[in-house]
């Protein structure tokens, strides 16, 4: 049985972008991130001690967010990617990054890149 934590909607102010203003006073982001590991014992023995625990992650997303610097939505997930492997050290990690309100005129979507990583 495949078992995933999954978190959804993590709400992160970042200064990412090509446009100076973008770097300059940031913008929101969200993230979904959904993490794999062996859930057996936590389940097993009811142990908070033996699963994630997601407050102390977004946590510590939201204040990573506020010392990101980066031209690139590509960049911005992949420093994500590398705070969840070593905090938590997870079998497979998989993340959406959605940049909420990018700055293209007459564009009023959402753009997102979807990143994982399986570590053996």
């Amino acid at each position: 049985m495949e078992t995933f934590l999954r978190i959804e909607n993590i709400k992160l102010w970042a200064r990412v972008g090509v446009l100076d203003e973008e770097r300059k006073l940031g913008q929101l982001f969200s993230l979904d991130i959904f993490l794999w590991t062996d859930f057996r014992e936590s389940t097993a023995n009811d142990d908070i001690n033996k699963t994630i625990d997601y407050s102390k992650l977004i946590q510590i997303l939201k204040d990573q967010s506020k010392k990101i610097y980066c031209f690139t939505i590509e960049k911005y997930s992949n420093t994500i990617l590398e705070i969840i492997d070593k905090e938590f050290k997870l079998s497979k990690i998989k993340i959406i990054l959605t940049k909420c309100n990018p700055p293209i005129t007459g564009f009023d979507g959402k753009v997102s890149i979807v990143r994982i990583i399986e570590n053996n």
